[in-house]
């Protein structure tokens, strides 16, 4: 028998770790205004939380069962599309308040002002149901309906913050911004931390261009008391934009969609905001290009031209260099009463310019040609940029460049449009699927 030496024996094993409680959610099922607010930053104090709760759902709420906590969660992680059948299920006012909240953040203010109407008595939400109608009202532009609101609020108790805030509501609505202003500034001076008048106050100031105070007060959604407001983020983010701030943006974007992954906005934004941080930015090719669009914007009617030569561009809608510069001597020709005499006018004050014809692309062949019209007698040449329905971000950026029109727009090329501030990608894709509607194009 073989001896066996050295022999040491094994450590006892530890026993295993117990497993973590798996965290009930919904211990307490919250049925007021603030046990919601609770909740809902509960779930969202992280990524990793609002999977947690996510995952907790899946694997404990059965549909039929458990609607109410359904409808809570789902609005919690900002799926209202399947929020609102589980909230409009139940009979609660927390539920009814919440089902209004997403009918108006989908864009269905009057039926949201339904709903906030019939919970003006609740004990549970009626301060926070007044205060939202107020602002589907003032979407609606309902001047008359605001008066009725306020009064609730007052029966209700509220506080002299959410008054004066109410106030500014009404205000807005009847266009005295001044007022408005001024009842939001004693909103913020009762609460410092009053989110709604904070956000309202800094939204007005930028819309007025101060620009300095907005910054500040948005700011103030970032790592303080004040719980993020995803619109005053967003905002401050433009802000940041259009001071060539494109580090912060970015900040800010990357913000807004760590947050909220399900917001296309911001992940739009924050690529608009890392190309222009990528971008190369030549000043001198810039001032060129800058002093050149002032020339091709000079109208033809600021030069001595005959009485002929004048009412046949006029006719061509030619106003501009600009214009003229995208016809060739033959496309000037073929059009009726234009001769030999009218071209040499406008090739002499080309001439003065160091401009001359045809230096610039025509416009695309699917384009009407020079001196027709369409049928119901419109041009779309002629199409101010305001009727194609663009971006605010966009049309910023042909209101700098001096575009007013779509034949401005399709001399412009993707080069000068794209070294526009603020003028990104996701800007570009959208003018060209509108001049794609109506057959047209960038110059290549």
């Amino acid at each position: 028998m073989t001896e066996i030496t050295n022999f040491e024996p094994s450590a006892p094993t530890a026993p295993p770790a117990p497993a973590a409680p798996t965290r009930d959610w919904f211990a307490s099922v919250p049925n007021d205004w603030d046990g919601w607010l609770a909740l809902e930053a509960q779930i969202n104090e992280s990524t990793t939380a609002r999977n947690a709760f996510r995952d907790w759902m899946m694997n404990h709420l059965e549909a039929d069962a458990d609607q109410h906590k359904l409808g809570l969660g789902y609005f919690a992680c900002g799926e209202l599309d399947r929020a609102l059948p589980c909230l409009e299920a139940g009979s609660d006012d927390l539920s009814r308040l919440l089902a209004g909240r997403a009918h108006q953040q989908q864009g269905r203010p009057a039926q949201a002002a339904e709903i906030f109407a019939t919970l003006s008595t609740s004990p549970a939400v009626g301060i926070r149901s007044q205060l939202l109608l107020l602002g589907a009202r003032l979407r609606l532009g309902d001047t008359d309906a605001m008066a009725a609101p306020i009064e609730a609020l007052k029966s209700l108790g509220a506080s002299a913050a959410d008054i004066a805030y109410a106030e500014g509501l009404a205000s807005e609505c009847q266009g005295d911004h001044a007022g408005a202003i001024a009842s939001w500034r004693l909103a913020l001076q009762h609460d410092g931390d009053h989110a709604d008048a904070l956000f309202r106050l800094a939204y007005r100031l930028d819309l007025e261009g101060e620009d300095d105070e907005a910054i500040e007060l948005y700011e103030q959604f970032i790592g303080g008391e004040v719980q993020p407001h995803v619109g005053a983020l967003m905002n401050l983010g433009t802000l940041y934009e259009d001071r060539d701030d494109h580090r912060n943006a970015r900040r800010i974007y990357e913000l807004v969609h760590l947050n909220d992954p399900t917001n296309r906005r911001a992940r739009r934004y924050l690529s608009d905001a890392e190309a222009s941080l990528n971008q190369y930015y030549d000043e001198s090719r810039e001032r060129k290009v800058d002093k050149q669009n002032a020339v091709l914007r000079i109208p033809v009617t600021d030069f001595e031209l005959s009485v002929r030569a004048r009412n046949c561009l006029q006719r061509m809608n030619i106003h501009t260099l600009g214009d003229l510069v995208c016809r060739t001597e033959s496309e000037l020709l073929s059009f009726k009463n234009f001769g030999e005499t009218s071209l040499q006018e406008v090739k002499d004050i080309l001439g003065m310019k160091g401009l001359r014809l045809g230096m610039m692309p025509s416009p695309p062949p699917s384009q009407l040609p020079s001196g027709s019209v369409e049928a119901d007698g419109s041009d779309a040449n002629t199409m101010r940029i305001g009727d194609l329905d663009l971006s605010v971000r966009s049309r910023a950026a042909l209101q700098t460049l001096g575009i007013n029109t779509v034949g401005d727009l399709t001399r412009t090329s993707e080069a000068t449009l794209l070294a526009c501030k603020n003028f990104g990608q996701t800007s570009l894709d959208e003018i060209r699927t509108k001049l794609t509607s109506l057959g047209m194009d960038l110059p290549s």
